[in-house]
């Protein structure tokens, strides 16, 4: 087993001395337990604790011994998360009671076998390494098997979510599902629908974020579920793209994911100067606990989900999908609506489907000049990487075997160079250090605020970015050309 942080025992030591002056024994439990089993590291201290009853009123007064936060997670079900710092580490109790009467009951009632085992704190403590299991339905066994196996029938119909969760522990454990759970979950299925989008959001997301994302999105596919969750890719599900594409419209967006799996796992097919600040920059998190990669896999599944509404036949028989990136953006801010996602993850999906297809412009053109990189980064911001890494997902996704390797190589080396300029060039062609502020250009010129500002300023960092200038002379030379030419209006 893994060693654990000297701050975590610590503050589970002090759980059980508080625990044991009120007289109310907790037990760990749930993943806690499993990822230890695993020697699996977690991303961040979060245990699971479970008490006979009263869990709201034991972490409420936990947290005021603890001098901690006191959240409330499910008042119904008697859930609550005791938020501490230690040592400078954040450390989350989440608290629940027994859902039965005893703990036995609790454990047979939980999702998955491997999560239906606990430890006494207590016990816990005093050989945490080795600590006595509760184990009634033997989930020490189904990790040694690395086999999924829900703890009784009717898991997914009290809890359709659990339907998303099972593909998760598969991907991320990377875990066989026992074979009879796929008929328990499809007689679930119709109960994903009434699923809070803040569940569906935190599940899909992390499922995305694994390196087997692929496999268990194409097989909620087979399973029906992703027609509840994502009815906007129904659609797509056998509609013919021409003889460009080897995949129907919704085969083309699950391979995509799966071609995302592949190189984001490691870069490995990057030059290795880029692997690292790429590697860094999909590991950020727009949000706590939601890194940018499981985004980028999310625009890459519904990168297309336009093109059914803008499909048509030529009299040649040629396909087209003019137009599909505005309706797919149009549809993909339906859905990251529906999932609650936050108005920074929204913008940089919404964005990535909206501006899929410039990537490959821009591989196309003869030459790469500064001013198409400063306007294509203008435009994407920080989502511009996701949106070159989608395309290059796509790009893959394309045309399998078809695709000829010389172009595969040139594109690539195209988009590395777009790469190197956002990660090492940012100062000299993605977002130039300004010359001359707005009040500066008000106070040279006589000018009000107002529009004509900002579009002086926007011309000016246009023009740096392309190296025609490089000093505030040269940037308020280039402003008095611009009035010049269109001098402000004269007033009344």
């Amino acid at each position: 087993m893994r060693e654990l942080p000297a701050a975590l025992l610590a503050t589970l030591a002090r759980v059980e001395t508080f625990a044991r002056s009120r007289g109310t024994p907790p037990y760990l439990v749930g993943g806690f337990l499993r990822d230890q089993l695993l020697a699996r590291t977690r991303r961040g201290l979060n245990v699971d604790l479970a008490v006979p009853s009263e869990a709201l009123e034991f972490s409420r007064a936990l947290a005021a011994h603890l001098h901690g936060a006191f959240v409330p997670l499910d008042e119904a079900a008697g859930t609550a998360r005791v938020v501490v710092t230690a040592d400078g580490l954040r450390v989350e109790l989440d608290v629940s009671d027994f859902r039965g009467a005893t703990l036995d009951a609790d454990l047979r009632r939980r999702d998955f076998t491997i999560n239906a085992m606990a430890a006494r704190l207590d016990g816990w403590l005093r050989a945490p390494q080795a600590p006595p299991l509760i184990d009634p339905l033997d989930g020490r066994a189904a990790l040694a098997a690395r086999r999924l196996i829900p703890c009784f029938p009717g898991t997914f119909e009290e809890d359709p979510v659990r339907i998303l969760r099972a593909f998760r522990f598969v991907a991320e454990l990377d875990f066989t599902l026992e074979p009879a759970a796929t008929a328990l979950m499809a007689g679930a299925l119709p109960g994903l629908a009434r699923v809070s989008g803040e569940r569906v959001r935190d599940e899909c997301l992390a499922i995305l974020e694994t390196d087997r994302a692929a496999a268990a999105v194409r097989a909620l596919n087979e399973l029906g579920a992703l027609d509840v969750l994502f009815p906007e890719l129904v659609p797509g599900r056998g509609l013919d793209q021409g003889t460009f594409h080897h995949l129907d419209v919704l085969g083309h967006q699950l391979e995509t994911v799966a071609q995302a799996d592949r190189f984001l796992a490691a870069f490995a097919e990057f030059s290795a100067p880029l692997r690292e600040p790429m590697s860094r920059y999909c590991a950020e998190e727009l949000v706590e606990g939601r890194p940018r990669k499981g985004l980028i896999k999310l625009a890459g599944l519904l990168h297309d989900v336009g093109k059914p509404a803008r499909r048509t036949v030529e009299p040649d028989g040629e396909i087209w999908f003019r137009g599909h990136e505005q309706t797919g953006a149009e549809l993909a801010a339906e859905i990251v609506k529906r999932l609650r996602l936050s108005n920074r993850e929204a913008d940089l999906v919404c964005g990535v489907v909206l501006h899929h297809l410039r990537p490959g412009f821009l591989s196309r053109e003869p030459q790469l000049t500064r001013r198409a990189l400063y306007r294509f980064f203008k435009e994407l911001g920080e989502d511009g990487p996701a949106c070159l890494l989608t395309w290059w997902a796509d790009r893959l996704a394309t045309r399998g075997s078809k695709s000829r390797v010389d172009q595969i190589d040139q594109q690539r080396s195209r988009l590395e160079e777009i790469l190197h300029a956002y990660f090492f060039r940012a100062e000299e062609v993605v977002r130039p250090p300004r010359l001359v502020t707005g009040h500066r250009l008000m106070e040279a010129f006589r000018l009000p605020p107002g529009p004509r500002i900002g579009a002086l300023l926007g011309a000016i960092e246009e023009a740096q970015a392309e190296g025609r200038i490089r000093t505030a002379d040269d940037a308020l030379g280039l402003a008095r050309e611009l009035l010049a030419q269109a001098p402000p209006a004269a007033g009344p």
